[in-house]
């Protein structure tokens, strides 16, 4: 563990050196999101009382404020550096080491995090200060606080696997930069981060339902909000468990198979 808290202060130092591209990244998610509010607080200023999905004004505006600033906690980004680096031959290095790669790039990642979500708050403050009538948080006891930091905990594990998984598609697929837009498209509109997923059609949320994408933001958000049912609670987190699992091993395998085929070009 000392080595990995080692690549981890690393991380830091690193992040705190490019701290400027780390508050573009924060610009990145924030702005599009202040963006929709202006557009949903139109609509709602036109006669509509709430949405297709039953949402008020203030629940629609609240919403979108939780889902940005989780969004920025929890999600890394590994996947273009991991592809990067097998891609030019980069991959070479990491192998002969002493340390796993996966336990590098995680501990390099969540250290990137945590100042990436410092550098939300002059954001996230400006979207409270901005829409500050329209917002209304509802009250969580110490009890709904605990599930909701363990569901936001459980999807940045599952956003670590999945976005590991994209970036050793590099393996096999020489530029995976389109196939990486692809799923950054997939998780805005069907991890709920572009709308609400009871604002998309039905076969939509089925879609988003029955993958790992309403795991991802729409169910810790919904535990916040304090909208999702009693008895879907533990289904939920079982849901999040289940695609864990799944995608471990399936990270675990592809790794395996990938350096089977990695070739290191570059060097």
């Amino acid at each position: 563990m000392k080595k990995y808290w080692t690549v981890a202060q690393m991380g830091w130092q690193d992040a705190l050196v490019y701290r400027a591209n780390v508050f573009i990244w924060v610009l990145y998610a924030a702005l599009p999101a202040i963006t929709l509010m202006l557009v949903w607080r139109a609509a709602y200023a036109s006669g509509t009382n709430t949405s297709q999905s039953g949402l008020n004004l203030s629940e629609m505006m609240s919403y979108y404020v939780c889902v940005t600033a989780l969004s920025i906690v929890i999600t890394p980004h590994p996947e273009w550096e991991t592809a990067m680096q097998i891609r030019d031959g980069k991959l070479t290095a990491f192998i002969v080491r002493p340390i796993g790669y996966y336990g590098h790039r995680v501990a390099q990642e969540t250290s990137y995090q945590i100042l990436k979500s410092l550098m939300m708050l002059p954001s996230l403050g400006l979207m409270l200060w901005i829409f500050h009538e329209d917002l209304k948080f509802p009250t969580l006891d110490a009890g709904r606080w605990s599930l909701f930091i363990l569901a936001a905990l459980l999807s940045y594990i599952l956003l670590t696997q999945i976005k590991f998984l994209l970036g050793i598609s590099a393996f096999w697929i020489v530029e995976p930069a389109g196939f990486l837009e692809v799923w950054h498209t997939l998780l805005a509109v069907l991890g709920g981060r572009l709308l609400p997923l009871g604002e998309l059609p039905p076969w939509v949320q089925a879609m988003a339902t029955y993958t790992p994408f309403a795991s991802l933001y729409t169910f810790p958000v919904s535990l916040f909000m304090g909208t999702v049912e009693a008895e879907n609670i533990l289904p939920g987190f079982a849901m999040q468990l289940l695609w864990i699992v799944l995608l471990t091993v399936a990270v675990r395998f592809l790794w395996q198979r990938g350096l089977l085929a990695y070739e290191a070009y570059g060097g």
